[in-house]
């Protein structure tokens, strides 16, 4: 239950103290009486009063000193005071007065009805006070308590506001220091653009999500962060502020870089056959290109510049053909292009992934058919990245057949559609199967890192996590469709890159 408001009557007459003491206890208040200024200021010495009533005229300390003394403290709002007084309105200087904090005179002698219908204002708006007060203290609290750092700016990005954890976040000793300043200065030049971009859209739609961004320390240092931004709105839905969430991501980001390096190796491994199909055959190719020219230096002791130049740059050909082949694995396999976007056409990484795993396909009867959509737009983020979700989603499609004709324990037609296409702003990306499929009760977890359905050894659980986690990077989504010992259809949405200009984004 709320503490009763505590209500101050001073008057030099015992008389008038009791009587304004009856008049105002049906209120609920706690009533503090004084028979003098001095007397009155050591009783409410450490109390918080709602309001008071004083006399004016009083020896040793009139009513004007007296309210000067206790609305002396300026850092708060002033107390409000009613002075019950015998003279008349023109006998005072009203200014000073009002700046003492006296808000109202009543004449004696008076209405009951009159002081009480005033009192009770008085009490709601100190109720009201409290009440402001405590949902300032709540929110403080829970400003400070959240373990994500939390900024308050207005609708221009002024901050208003920083949480505590917001200052160890960013290495903030004072504050004070940022509030009053532009957003702006917690970012990197280069960001600020894209900040906008997302305050914009949140004023359109209320709540922007987990936007990644790199941030800028008290030190200068930078870190990788994730931020969330809130559309507060006053009463009648008007926008009045932002709120954005900030978490720093760098360790989480530097593991999901290490996961990838490792799904990457492991591709690899499931790899090995296709790469050495392709790179056999530049090897024959260049080996019979050499013996070719040795038979013909053996038959005719001399050999014709045309033919010779011939075999050479077919030779050459292949020589740049295995050059490329090595380079391309090499740069797949390497862990510190992560940070890398570019601007490129989904169908070169499709081709790509296609090219390094085929030779798998071809040796255990897999049909791949490709679907591509030549006229499709660019997209903005790493290609190599892309080829290695086009690998992943290939390899369990090649199991998953694999796996079917264990359960048919006969063979099949074993068909893999990966197919482009562009709708409106969007480029997607189909890999479908005719194979084992999903059970229903198994859909939603194939996505949680370290959960395979492949049996023990087969796969360690991370590639369809890690594939979620790169194409949620380039801002799109993967949906699962798949029934059992039907199929599975693996659909990938990207948007297409708008802007022109700048080809590259480290």
């Amino acid at each position: 239950m709320d503490a009763k408001p505590n209500v101050l009557v001073v008057d030099d007459l015992e008389l008038n103290v009791s009587y304004l003491e009856e008049v105002i206890r049906p209120l609920n208040v706690n009533i503090i009486t004084a028979l003098s200024g001095k007397e009155a200021l050591q009783k409410i010495r450490g109390i918080e009063l709602a309001l008071a009533l004083i006399d004016v005229q009083m020896p040793e300390m009139d009513g004007l000193e007296l309210a000067s003394i206790i609305n002396a403290d300026r850092t708060r709002d002033l107390l409000p005071i009613i002075f019950v007084t015998a003279h008349a309105y023109n006998e005072f200087h009203l200014d000073k007065y009002y700046e003492s904090g006296i808000i109202d005179f009543i004449i004696k002698p008076f209405q009951r009805s009159v002081l009480l219908s005033k009192i009770k204002i008085l009490l709601e708006l100190h109720r009201q006070k409290i009440r402001i007060r405590e949902s300032e203290r709540i929110y403080r609290t829970l400003l400070n308590a959240s373990p994500e750092g939390i900024i308050i700016m207005d609708l221009n990005g002024e901050i208003n506001e920083i949480s505590e954890m917001t200052l160890k976040i960013f290495g903030i000793t004072n504050k004070n220091e940022f509030i009053g300043k532009h957003i702006h200065c917690l970012f990197p030049p280069e960001e600020h653009t894209r900040l906008m971009e997302v305050m914009g859209r949140t004023r359109l739609d209320g709540l922007t999500q987990n936007i990644e961004f790199i941030l800028t320390k008290a030190d200068q240092s930078q870190f990788i962060s994730e931020i969330s931004m809130k559309l507060i709105q006053e009463e009648g839905q008007i926008p009045g502020a932002f709120m954005a969430i900030i978490r720093n991501i760098s360790s989480r980001k530097k593991m999901e870089q290490q996961l990838i390096h490792t799904e990457r190796l492991a591709s690899l491994g499931e790899m090995a056959a296709g790469i050495a199909h392709e790179i056999n055959q530049p090897l024959n190719t260049i080996s019979l290109g050499l013996e070719n020219l040795f038979i013909e230096i053996k038959k005719n002791k001399t050999i014709d510049e045309v033919y010779l130049l011939r075999k050479a740059n077919k030779i050459f050909d292949n020589i740049a053909r295995l050059d490329y082949i090595i380079d391309h694995i090499r740069t797949f396999s390497r862990s510190n292009d992560g940070d890398v976007l570019s601007n490129f056409n989904v169908n070169e990484s499709i081709r790509e992934g296609v090219s390094m795993i085929s030779g798998q396909f071809v040796h255990k009867g897999i049909e791949l058919i490709p679907h591509f959509d030549e006229n499709i737009q660019p997209v903005l983020g790493n290609s190599y990245k892309l080829e290695q979700v086009i690998i992943n989603l290939l390899i369990n499609a090649k199991d998953a057949l694999e796996e079917k004709q264990k359960y048919l324990k006969r063979d099949f037609q074993k068909i893999i559609e990966i197919t482009s296409y562009q709708k409106e702003n969007s480029i997607f990306i189909e890999v479908k199967d005719n194979g084992i499929g999903i059970k229903p009760d198994l859909l939603d977890k194939v996505i949680i890192p370290f959960y395979t359905t492949k049996e023990a050894g087969k796969g360690t659980g991370l590639g369809l996590s890690i594939s979620f986690g790169i194409i949620n990077e380039m801002n799109g989504n993967i949906d699962i469709k798949s029934e059992w010992s039907v199929g599975t259809m693996i659909q990938i949405m990207i948007p297409v890159v708008f802007k022109e200009g700048n080809e590259s984004h480290e």
